[in-house]
């Protein structure tokens, strides 16, 4: 039945009656459905609620579900190999992870869409920033509501006394409108489909590694050499999306990242070789590692999609010539069977 053919309370009910019964997928979906009949704060916040609630009280995954390997043969390739939208797939990300470390996808957001999200990427700052000019919350969006289900620190901002904020990363679940936005973004995309091709079980997204991005550059600020892999663990399998809203990397205006191509699939020891913090890989590590890979730091177009697992050894790339501020979201999706709870893994 379509959206219009259901009244919006009998939805609403229908999807507590299927969350009662433990189906979450059903729940979400009818949940979701109400919300784009008629948008609304609460319901998006509710929203944000269960998919919280679903990834911490599901069971992980199905014991049979296959473990997805390398594939054969695969091996380094100069440079990160770049394709069309139409050519993603699951095979594709898979031969270009395993062999280079990443994939780019060119062009995989159309203008109007890169346009929409850094205005509310901004809007959500704003609700942050100053409530009093930026509601938080309107009848219709929830643009920054922490959910009670959410566990950590608060958004991070960045700012010299008496100005405006220069960067900010802000957790995608803290804006339950813009939620709302990204995984109907997602599912338009065939981003799902694909993940559970991918990891040959569904996907979970994590409500900390799920941020919105703006980033002003640092003259001579220091980016650490790191790997995700770090902080979430190597007995996992991921995939990151990092969506580029932004001109920027290469000689663009706005900072990019470097990455390391072909290096080893590994976690590399951290806080030595003259690293600048605890959780960083040293330079001298970086160099050495070098000799037998390539650094690379790719320029990318608003729209523009880097995929990458938890072995990329990347870092923000600052540079002198840099002087635009750099939009970007990324959202980094773990196997079932693998999400680490400390990340808290978000059913989509």
């Amino acid at each position: 039945m379509s959206v219009a053919g259901v009244n919006h309370d009998a939805l609403l009910a229908q999807a507590l009656a299927f969350r009662e019964q433990g189906d979450w997928a059903q729940a979400l979906a009818t949940l979701t459905r109400a919300n784009i009949q008629r948008p609304s704060a609460d319901v998006q916040q509710q929203l944000i609620d269960w998919r919280i609630e679903a990834g911490r009280s599901l069971p992980a995954s199905p014991e049979s579900a296959p473990r997805v390997t390398a594939p054969l043969g695969a091996a380094g390739s100069v440079g990160i190999p770049e394709i069309a939208p139409s050519e993603l797939s699951a095979a594709r990300v898979r031969e270009a992870v395993y062999s280079s470390g990443a994939l780019i996808v060119r062009g995989l957001l159309k203008p109007p869409t890169v346009e929409t999200l850094r205005q509310q990427i901004e809007r959500v700052v704003g609700a942050r920033e100053n409530p009093d000019l930026f509601p938080p919350v309107e009848s219709q969006a929830a643009w920054y509501v922490r959910s009670p289900e959410a566990w950590g620190a608060p958004s991070q901002f960045f700012r010299r006394p008496g100005q405006t904020v220069e960067s900010s990363s802000i957790w995608v679940a803290d804006s339950p409108r813009m939620a709302c936005e990204l995984l109907a973004l997602y599912e338009s995309l065939g981003l799902p489909a694909l993940l559970e091709s991918y990891f040959g079980e569904p996907a979970r997204l994590s409500v900390k590694k799920w941020v919105l991005r703006k980033m002003a550059p640092k003259k001579n600020g220091n980016a650490g050499w790191h790997q995700d892999g770090r902080f979430l663990g190597e007995d996992i399998r991921s995939l990151n999306l990092w969506l580029a809203l932004s001109d920027c990397g290469g000689d663009a205006p706005a900072p990019g990242m470097d990455l390391l191509v072909d290096g080893p699939r590994e976690i590399h020891p951290t806080g030595t070789d003259g690293a600048w913090f605890d959780w960083t890989v040293g330079p001298e590590r970086v160099a050495r590692l070098a000799r037998e890979a390539s650094i690379v730091q790719p320029r990318f177009a608003p729209g523009d999609a880097l995929l990458f697992d938890q072995y990329s050894l990347h870092r923000t790339a600052l540079e002198d010539h840099h002087s635009a501020v750099r939009y970007a979201i990324e959202a980094w999706f773990f196997a079932a069977s693998t999400a680490p709870a400390r990340q808290q893994p978000l059913f989509i």
